[in-house]
């Protein structure tokens, strides 16, 4: 029953499945963040954390920094391939997590359009999978 477990096990397990195609991904690095956006959503007093997070989610995943749709696969690379260093620190994702909370409210094209998926992901390969991972008690020991 996933509603019961902490947030120690889905770190546990999304770094597993993250670590298994980056290797420098680990549970403390995702525990951490995760910490950070949670934090943050409770420090600005949200009712619609889900949607918040989901829209966030969402903008990373489809929308370049300049608003242009993200195209996944190029000619000879993906985005999913990874980078030589770390492009993910969490203090730096955490303070970016912060100003999408108020820029969503400020901006309803911010939010999911209505019948997204994870699915619809364009390239998107392995990480349409990522939200149906299945996540247990034993992922937190």
């Amino acid at each position: 029953m996933a509603e019961s477990l902490g947030l120690e096990a889905f770190a546990a397990k999304y770094a597993s499945e993250l670590s298994a195609r980056y290797s420098d991904i680990t549970a403390e690095m995702v525990l951490d963040t995760s910490e950070g956006y949670l934090r943050h959503l409770m420090e600005a007093e949200v009712e619609d954390g889900f949607e918040i997070l989901q829209a966030y989610s969402f903008n990373q995943l489809t929308v370049d920094k300049g608003g242009v749709p993200r195209k996944i696969k190029g000619f000879f690379s993906s985005t999913l391939d990874g980078q030589k260093t770390p492009e993910i620190i969490p203090e730096v994702a955490i303070k970016q997590f912060k100003p999408f909370i108020f820029m969503y409210r400020a901006k309803p094209d911010l939010a999911v359009p209505a019948g997204w998926t994870w699915n619809m992901i364009e390239d998107g390969d392995w990480l349409k999978t990522l939200p149906e991972v299945d996540v247990s008690f034993l992922d937190g020991i």
